[in-house]
């Protein structure tokens, strides 16, 4: 049974489609505040560790996928990337994020699923292993009731975006500081699409977060994790 299977309409239409949004784990790409003080080839494996979670939840997930990596010379790539379990044998949508800042990408993304008429859109990145089923469940039934749902990082960030309206303007938040949280919840409200918010543990940037990635991972019994949180012990990164 999948572990985001719901009494809610959304999960039963299945119409809901879940969007991972990500680079390719290398070297010198990505993660620098992080390699400012772990070895770069421990980075470029805990990216890949980090993103085999991702996948792990797009697995799960009963509605449509939707892989979205940074570079249009990743999409074969992406395609070949383990998104569906072998049950579930739906095509995978794959789409490349383009040029400009976080924001214009998003921006750009959200109108190329609207028009695929996936109406229901959750973002999601893959640095936030933290994410548990019930993150998830408490995102979609929000989508009941409101417009814009935001899934709040501890340190300000977002670590789940979902819209059933579309977004405001993004490219000029403040993307990858503490303050965007409260600049996307402000935008939305803006234009007339109250976000709710609600807890959504906290994303990986820097090695101090990799302790408390460790304790939170300690028990979980889903597979990519429980291989993240042996890697993290076996190399006294915890």
């Amino acid at each position: 049974m999948s572990q985001f299977r719901l009494n809610s309409s959304i999960a039963q239409r299945r119409v809901c489609a879940l969007a991972l949004v990500f680079r390719r784990p290398r070297e010198r790409h990505g993660k620098r505040r992080l390699a400012a003080s772990v070895d770069e080839r421990a980075v470029v494996e805990l990216c890949r560790l980090m993103l085999d979670c991702a996948l792990e939840d797009l697995r799960a997930w009963r509605g449509p996928v939707v892989l979205v990596p940074e570079d249009r010379d990743d999409l074969d790539w992406a395609r070949s990337l383990p998104a569906r379990r072998s049950d579930r044998p739906a095509p995978v949508i794959v789409l490349a994020q383009g040029a400009g800042n976080l924001g214009r990408r998003l921006e750009r993304l959200d109108r190329a699923l609207d028009a695929k008429q996936l109406k229901r859109r959750i973002y999601i990145g893959s640095d936030a292993p933290v994410l548990k089923p019930r993150h998830y469940r408490r995102v979609i039934a929000g989508l009941g009731s409101y417009d814009t749902v935001l899934a709040a990082a501890r340190d300000g960030g977002v670590t789940m975006m979902a819209t059933r309206r579309g977004w405001p303007q993004l490219a000029g938040l403040p993307w990858g500081t503490q303050g965007l949280a409260h600049a996307l919840s402000a935008a939305c409200r803006k234009t007339g699409r109250p976000a709710l918010e609600l807890p959504g543990g906290f994303d990986v940037d820097r090695r101090s977060d990799l302790a408390p990635l460790a304790r939170a991972l300690r028990g979980d019994a889903r597979p990519a994790r429980r291989e993240l949180h042996h890697w993290l012990v076996l190399n006294r990164l915890a």
